[in-house]
């Protein structure tokens, strides 16, 4: 995907780099991510455009506007995330003229005007930073909570890791890290006021500032027994050396990750020397930079300082939790996760298809109804091949990209593995180039779940024709031995169907086989378990499960065509946003008659559960 990130600071914060860890993390992921920013501090292989949004001016900002928008569509951009607030209308609007969807992160505390409560400019979904950040917004400026969640700061455990921090220095230092301008150069000032003036610590402990391109005038005063060193290297090497951090926000995250014992005070609160027992109280805050109500009273600054140089390191129980916490892998993942659900939401999701049998004749339709016509099926693959559409396997799904705006990506499935897929099917996709996947029933010759007449079944598939089909390039699945219901039989007869269907179908292919689908649609954790276990890289589903591919790849969701999907229909099927239409339709006819409805969000584990149909 191709990804920006839109910031405005003039100085190195939190949110930078926070943007660019994620950036290279996206990168590593095969993500192209551009960076729009008054200024760029950190290192980061993310393409930097300066744009200076800190200068407000009517006039400026519409230059800057247009800018944003000519970046956009220049570079082909299909998300913006947008991590500040200067920026975050700018991006909006730049979003909604461009048709490209945004989510924002919620870095701090919002400022309430009615123009927000009017314009609430954060996309299609908010990240938060902690939980008084998330509560603020719903609070005082009701953004949609069904929209809002917490993500933390993502930390990268290579760089700030007990591992890299030296020997405890042969001096007591404390140090003081954070911006020495507005809220965060008072919190500075109080602290300095507190240690060298009013309670004064020990002279034999060094007191360290790091922050700030330049030093304010005010602080000179602190001078002659404070070391004023502005931001010098990197911060990580300050924390090293130091043994007791004063910080807030990501410095006290980094730093307690390095294993160093760290006083959290912030442009919001002083929470004291961190804890297991405040840990979670002092997440709320983000370390003290949040917080509904909180006090700048510093009078136990020092005893937090003695208990700080007392400690050789943080409790382990601690920095487990900070680690968990603040996993940048982890971080990355769910961002990716958002960045492509209100993509596919917004623009586009690859249909998979599910088709059974093909038959020249209606009198062949068995009793479950679940074929096409021959006719039926030129039609949809002529209009496939007219409209530039490009069908492709589950075992191609991890080589393309998926959201490619060049391609038109189908998927076409084939339950059960009846002969006639080799006799009519095989033909027409030769005809057109086409591939295919097909689920193949492993156990039986031929089809006893959907006959003509109890003396009369459909025959299934032989070894020669699936090798010659599989040579040609049609994917086999799984599909259990003898298409049973895999949630109504006990656990090891499930396992035993799962696991005999895949290594009969490998048996015959000579590889490995990638995806196995559910006969009858039937799927619940413990099968999805076995199946993840049985070493399937995809669970195919049918009309259940989430409306993206990625969401849950165990449980991914078909379009069925039945005998009556003429070519219009099968239009709209193939469109690429046809299951979102639907589930907006059924929540609008369920609350019309004012039925309890789920809302379906973009980043929902599982979407609702769409009809009670089974397919065989």
């Amino acid at each position: 995907m191709n990804i920006l990130m839109v910031l405005s600071q003039v100085e190195v914060t939190g949110a930078e780099v926070y943007a660019a860890s994620i950036s290279d993390k996206l990168i590593d992921k095969g993500h192209n991510v551009f960076i729009v920013s008054d200024t760029l501090t950190v290192p980061t292989r993310a393409k930097y455009i300066p744009l200076p949004l800190n200068k407000r001016r009517l006039y400026l900002q519409v230059k800057h506007l247009y800018k944003l928008i000519k970046t956009i569509r220049d570079n082909n951009i299909m998300v913006i995330h947008s991590h500040s607030r200067v920026s975050c209308k700018l991006s909006y609007i730049a979003s909604r003229l461009c048709g490209v969807p945004m989510i924002y992160t919620a870095h701090g505390h919002h400022h309430v005007h009615l123009s927000k409560k009017l314009f609430p400019a954060y996309g299609e979904y908010t990240l938060a930073i902690c939980e008084n950040v998330r509560d603020q917004i719903i609070k005082e400026l009701h953004w949609d909570k069904d929209k809002i969640e917490i993500l933390r700061n993502g930390i990268d455990g290579s760089r700030y890791s007990p591992v890299h921090v030296p020997v405890k220095p042969e001096v007591p230092t404390v140090s003081i890290i954070g911006r020495l301008s507005g809220p965060k150069g008072d919190v500075a000032y109080k602290v300095l006021e507190e240690i060298c003036i009013k309670t004064p610590i020990d002279a034999s402990i060094k007191i360290n500032v790091v922050g700030g391109m330049v030093i304010p005038e005010r602080f000179k005063k602190f001078q002659n027994r404070v070391s004023l060193s502005g931001f010098v290297g990197k911060v990580s090497d300050q924390i090293a050396n130091s043994s007791v951090i004063i910080g807030s926000g990501r410095v006290a995250i980094e730093s307690l990750m390095m294993g160093k014992p760290t006083i959290a005070f912030g442009e919001a609160t002083y929470e004291g020397l961190v804890t297991t027992d405040n840990y979670q109280k002092v997440l709320r805050s983000n370390f003290g930079d949040i917080a509904e109500s909180g006090s700048w009273d510093t009078s136990h600054l020092g005893q937090d300082i003695s208990a700080g140089l007392k400690m050789e390191k943080i409790p382990e129980q601690l920095y487990t939790a900070i680690s968990n916490s603040f996993n940048l892998d982890r971080v990355t993942e769910r961002i990716e996760y958002i960045y492509q659900s209100i993509y596919s939401r917004e623009k586009y999701e690859i249909p998979v298809l599910l088709y059974h049998r093909v038959i020249s004749d209606p009198s062949l339709a068995g009793k479950h109804g679940t074929y096409v016509t021959t006719r039926q099926l030129e039609a949809h693959l002529e209009y496939l091949h007219k409209n530039n559409y490009t069908p492709i396997t589950f075992e191609d799904l991890s080589m393309i990209d998926r959201f490619d705006k060049d391609k038109k990506y189908v998927i076409l499935t084939f339950d059960d593995g009846y002969e006639d897929n080799y006799t009519l099917l095989f033909p027409m996709l030769k005809k057109f180039n086409f591939k295919a996947v097909i689920f193949m029933v492993t156990g039986k010759k031929e089809n006893t779940w959907d006959y003509l007449d109890e003396g009369r079944t459909f025959p299934l598939l032989e070894r020669a024709q699936i090798l010659e089909m599989n040579k040609y390039g049609i994917e086999f699945g799984a599909h259990t031995m003898n298409h049973v219901d895999l949630t109504k039989v006990e656990v090891a007869e499930a396992r035993q169907e799962i696991e005999g269907s895949r290594e009969a179908l490998e048996d015959i292919l000579g590889k490995k086989v990638t995806a196995f689908a559910y006969p009858y649609g039937s799927v619940n954790d413990t099968v999805k378990e076995l199946v993840k276990k049985a070493g399937f890289k995809y669970g195919i589903a049918t009309v259940i499960g989430p409306l993206a591919i990625h969401e849950d790849t165990f449980n991914i969701r078909r379009i069925v065509t039945h005998p009556d999907t003429n070519l219009s229909r099968f239009a709209r099927k193939v469109k690429g946003n046809y299951l979102y239409r639907k589930a907006k339709r059924r929540a609008t006819t369920a609350n019309s008659i004012a039925a309890k409805d789920v809302t379906l969000t973009p980043v929902e584990v599982q979407s609702r559960r769409g009809g009670s149909k089974r397919t065989a």
